[in-house]
């Protein structure tokens, strides 16, 4: 078995980005493509090679790595030897780990080039809260009246860069029930001026408990998590994930430090996916369409309100304007669990929050 040597390279195309995952490996495609298909052959139609390429492929391959790949024998040209198996589950961490740097990069990279390629570079510059709308948004055809420039943090500091002038909306999510009085208000009212400052509607989603398919531990509430003594992986301060989990402790009567993994932090959703998937965890905080994604059994726990904060003076724009507009426009069919139906509504902050 040899060390591996990776390198990174980016390719430029004409066509919009079709939403496959942005690090890309042949190997890794072949390895996938195999077990999803269950042979060689079967990989070969899926990825639209010859049998004889995958072949030449794989032998180049086991060469290279000094490890085999496919399990040899009668019948077993579409089972993975535990190597591979390996290859493709660090696959997937890396793709869920790194993933918001990694769409960072690339949309940093894209827009370099645009700023070199354009007489003017004004773009909206959105951060807050990773949402797979919101990374749906930046990838998407867009007018020509205005460009995204979209990064993630997390709901907290996205509000905090608005209220430094860093960016022109930031993304934050909360529990519906917690706009008035809870934690959300307190979280997020002291980074929002009700004069200078109004929400835009961008979404409803269901956020729940994703545990492995067939939900072993028979897990169905947050208490569950304490009572079967199952391994949490939790998300860090500042999100509106977390906000969502410590409320709903309160609310079961169950303290931190009864929870089997409260300070093992996840850096995103689709990571604690992969650990859940993975067998390293037992269940996590995730949307629905992630825990799908994940092949996760998922358990809604509440429905929380995705915003886009932003400056009067913007709205008040062209930019603003035409920015709102095209939310409108936007066909979201291809994300269960969320509801789109209010998209674009500007609120006041005092119809959103209140602090009694």
């Amino acid at each position: 078995m040899k060390k591996l040597n990776v390198h990174l390279e980016f390719s430029f195309g004409a066509e919009p980005d079709s939403g496959r995952l942005p690090l890309r490996n042949s190997l890794i495609d072949m390895l996938d493509a195999v077990k999803s298909s269950g042979s060689l052959s079967g990989a070969a139609k899926l990825l639209k090679f010859s049998y004889r390429h995958l072949w030449n492929e794989l032998n180049r391959w086991e060469k290279e790595l000094g490890a085999e790949l496919l399990v040899r024998g009668r019948g077993k040209n579409g089972e993975l030897t535990e190597y591979a198996e390996r290859l493709l589950w660090a696959n997937k961490e890396i793709q869920a780990r790194y993933l918001e740097q990694i769409l960072d990069l690339k949309a940093g990279i894209s827009q370099t080039f645009s700023r070199a390629l354009k007489d003017s570079w004004d773009p909206i510059r959105i951060d807050g809260c990773a949402d797979i709308a919101l990374d749906k948004l930046r990838r998407i055809p867009h007018p020509n009246t205005f460009e995204l420039e979209v990064s993630f943090s997390s709901s907290q500091a996205g509000l905090k860069l608005l209220a430094e002038g860093k960016c022109d909306l930031a993304g934050f999510n909360f529990p519906k029930a917690s706009a008035r009085g809870g934690s959300a208000a307190k979280l997020f009212l002291p980074l929002l001026d009700e004069e200078k400052n109004r929400l835009i509607f961008f979404a409803s989603r269901l956020q729940g408990i994703a545990t492995a398919a067939g939900n072993p531990l028979k897990i169905y509430s947050v208490l569950d998590l304490q009572l079967k003594h199952a391994r949490f992986m939790n998300r860090a301060v500042g999100t509106g994930t977390r906000l969502i989990f410590d409320e709903q402790l309160t609310a079961c009567g169950v303290k931190p430090e009864e929870i089997d993994g409260y300070d093992n932090i996840s850096a995103s959703a689709p990571l604690t996916a992969v650990n859940i998937a993975s067998g390293k965890v037992d269940a996590g905080i995730c949307t629905e369409k992630i825990a799908e994604q994940h092949g996760l059994d998922f358990i809604p726990l509440v429905k929380e309100s995705y915003f886009l904060a932003a400056r009067l003076s913007f709205l008040q724009s062209k930019k603003g304007e035409a920015f709102v507009e095209y939310l409108k426009t936007i066909s979201w069919d291809d994300l269960p669990g969320y509801d789109f139906s209010s998209c674009g509504e500007i609120m006041r902050v005092s119809d959103v929050f209140s602090s009694t």
